[in-house]
């Protein structure tokens, strides 16, 4: 059937086995691939192939597929130790203060900062106001500020 439409045998291939990849992802019944137990219903058949083979997925160009290639180029970035060690120093800082908090206090700052979630999401799904998580992380950013200004300073300095 592929090859009705004008395909080599590579584009053939092609086109039949994502064929069989659209049917295995798309089709949830086989009644709709089958006539009966044994008889296949080629009509959906030839239409899967036409389609695809309209949408152009034959062709080498196609934006979806991507090379394989063995060799893998990324750009080599020197480590400097010493900033690393500063922003290391400084998150052990935080955490420190952070750990002398109230409980809510904490709860808010774990949630906000180390499982990323937005302030609006978690007013959401706690039903804790909006202002009341605002204020409690505006303040937890104040202390942390006048507690780690210094070694925030080493760290910008480090870079």
């Amino acid at each position: 059937m592929a090859k009705s439409f004008g395909c080599d045998d590579e584009q053939a291939n092609e086109l039949v086995q994502e064929m069989y990849i659209r049917m295995y992802k798309y089709v949830d019944s086989l009644e709709k691939i089958m006539y009966n137990e044994s008889e296949v219903n080629t009509y959906y058949v030839y239409v899967t192939l036409r389609n695809l083979y309209l949408s152009g997925f034959h062709k080498d160009s196609r934006p979806n597929h991507v090379p394989i290639n063995d060799s893998v180029e990324k750009e080599y970035k020197e480590v400097n130790l010493h900033s690393e060690l500063t922003l290391e120093s400084l998150i052990s800082k935080i955490e420190g203060i952070v750990s002398d908090w109230y409980w809510y206090d904490k709860k808010m700052w774990d949630v906000h900062f180390y499982k990323k979630k937005s302030m609006r999401k978690i007013a959401k799904e706690t039903k804790i106001s909006l202002s009341s998580i605002f204020n409690t992380l505006s303040n937890g950013k104040d202390k942390v500020r006048e507690n780690t200004s210094e070694e925030y300073q080493i760290y910008k300095e480090s870079k």
